[in-house]
């Protein structure tokens, strides 16, 4: 598993943030997934699978505009 950490800007809150792209995954049966909000210091924690491209790509492009940031681990 990999974990992708956005720092957000101040446009969304993060608990809210986290249920919306909880949704996009499920619409786009994306599985193995977990979505950890932690609002005090605005930031999502995404957990994907090792080498799935195309699920980082979905999530990419659905932070593009919530995010300051971006944080590879």
């Amino acid at each position: 598993m990999r974990n992708l950490r956005y720092l957000l800007n101040n446009k969304r809150d993060a608990n809210q943030l986290a249920e919306d792209l909880q949704v996009q995954l499920e619409v786009n049966r994306f599985e193995n997934v977990t979505v950890v909000p932690i609002p005090e210091r605005k930031e999502l924690i995404i957990q994907v699978p090792e080498a799935d491209g195309a699920l980082e790509d979905t999530v990419e492009a659905f932070m593009s505009d919530y995010k300051d940031g971006l944080i590879l681990e």
